[in-house]
């Protein structure tokens, strides 16, 4: 009986059980396109050089019209700035590569060893980009236009080197791509890239005579990686 007395009064004595709200979720930042960003990029390259010659048509020893391809590597840099506006991201590119991307034609002349060089020294575009934003993703095409360093050079064979022609001059063309870009961390991205460059025509002049020219129309297929830095704001807040 005492003891039945005592606990209803320890147990009034005892304070009320404290509640405690349960954390709120800080919201998770997803990353923003907007900025501006530099990066490195490099690959490979492949094309068609068209040589057209006005002197003669093509024989069955003489085949001064020839077509050949052309592959090779290049590195170089990136700059550009977007803009994000919710899913949509746009903005302007600008790059420049030095490039290793050449071919050789076969013989020209049945057995003299004559041949035709081109080489895509460097090249860059400056162009537009279009691009849909999922979470780091961003998927993009992009358009514009661009310049090539190119040489193209006759080169004679056994008829020595005082008969041979080279010229190298800046063309300019268009190119259009498309690619992917990721944000795999806090303003940094890795991206691959396609493009098609086209850099029209290109005249090398034998001699005074107008028809002793060959023309060289010139097209490249690249595929580039990258990785760039961004220096754009925060993340916009999602939860």
């Amino acid at each position: 009986m005492v003891l039945g007395a005592l606990t209803p009064a320890g147990a009034a004595d005892l304070a009320a059980r404290p509640y405690t709200k349960a954390p709120v979720m800080a919201p998770t930042p997803l990353p923003t396109w907007t900025g501006f960003y530099l990066g490195l990029q490099g690959g490979g390259g492949w094309g068609r050089s068209d040589e057209t010659f006005f002197g003669a048509p093509n024989t069955a020893i003489f085949a001064g019209t020839q077509k050949y391809d052309i592959t090779g590597g290049f590195i170089g840099g990136v700059a550009g700035y977007n803009w994000q506006v919710d899913n949509i991201v746009f903005g302007l590119e600008g790059d420049y590569h030095w490039a290793d991307i050449h071919g050789r034609s076969s013989e020209i002349n049945l057995g003299a060893g004559d041949s035709y060089f081109t080489k895509l020294r460097g090249f860059g575009d400056i162009k537009g980009r279009l691009g849909w934003a999922t979470g780091p993703a961003l998927f993009f095409v992009s358009g514009g236009a661009a310049v090539g360093d190119l040489q193209h050079r006759y080169d004679p064979g056994l008829r020595g080197a005082a008969f041979g022609a080279s010229q190298s001059d800046w063309r300019w063309g268009w190119t259009i791509g498309a690619g992917a870009e990721y944000m795999f961390a806090q303003n940094w991205s890795a991206k691959v890239e396609y493009n098609y460059l086209d850099f029209g025509k290109s005249t090398l002049q034998y001699t005074p005579v107008a028809g002793d020219r060959s023309e060289w129309k010139d097209t490249v297929h690249t595929v580039k990686a990258g990785i760039s830095y961004h220096f754009g704001g925060p993340g916009v807040s999602r939860y």
